[in-house]
């Protein structure tokens, strides 16, 4: 619509400047004002289409389809070998809300982070390199609000954000959303633990702080760190720069 406004404006122009009898005054005024008219009209245009086109929104309450677009994503950068179903995955988040913070677009996810507690013995086998969360259900989870003082073995499960969308400060919000979740128990979460399949992952652990401690028997690199250090990189008292797992 622009460039067909602009080149009727340069005709306007020619066809009144031009010949014996143009007027080269107000040929130019014309298309100024042409010009003038083309440009607001865009400007407006392009502000209603902003204001009733799908806007990014935190997703209030997950579907079983939102966890196969999530799904869906992560098949962009690793094998079904390295994926949560998402059946299992939306039964962790009907049991424990926490588990998952997505952000979409018109419905479609294109961001989330999976932050969650997971039993004792399931931390032990990801620190050891032993443990693959495609296999991870819902009985590995423990209840962060159960009331009582056992320490708490968070498992920052997936952080994924759509490349076109990283620079937004996007993949930190969401993260700062999943910390404060667990803001009530966060003197029981002892410590973090990642398993990073992609080498974007892997950097993205090192700059939130966390230090590589296992290669897994499936190709990924473990990674770990205190939960208070964590969750100071993600309030921003510490340094850091957002990727995705």
């Amino acid at each position: 619509m622009l460039l067909i406004g602009m080149l009727a404006a340069f005709a306007a122009y020619f066809i009144i400047g031009s010949g014996s009898q143009g007027d080269i005054d107000l040929a130019k005024k014309v298309l100024s004002t042409a010009i003038c008219v083309v440009l607001f009209t865009a400007a407006l245009l392009s502000f209603i289409q902003a204001k009733t086109g799908p806007s990014l929104e935190i997703v209030e309450e997950l579907t079983e389809q939102h966890f196969e677009q999530m799904a869906a994503l992560e098949a962009q950068y690793y094998g079904a070998d390295c994926i949560t179903p998402p059946a299992e995955a939306y039964r962790w988040y009907k049991r424990y809300p926490a588990t998952t913070i997505a952000a979409a677009i018109g419905g479609q996810v294109v961001a989330f982070v999976n932050l969650f507690p997971v039993k004792e013995s399931i931390y032990t086998a990801l620190r050891e390199g032993k443990f693959n969360d495609h296999t991870l259900t819902l009985d590995g989870l423990a209840d962060p609000f159960d009331g009582s003082d056992e320490p708490l073995h968070m498992f920052l499960c997936c952080v994924l954000t759509e490349p076109a969308y990283r620079r937004l400060g996007l993949t930190r919000h969401l993260l700062a959303l999943a910390v404060e979740q667990y803001e009530p128990v966060q003197q029981r979460c002892r410590r973090i633990i990642t398993d990073n399949v992609t080498p974007a992952g892997a950097e993205f652990s090192r700059r939130y702080g966390f230090e590589q401690v296992q290669l897994s028997g499936h190709d990924s690199l473990i990674f770990e760190q205190d939960y208070a250090d964590f969750v100071a990189h993600v309030s921003g008292t510490q340094q850091a720069e957002p990727t995705e797992r």
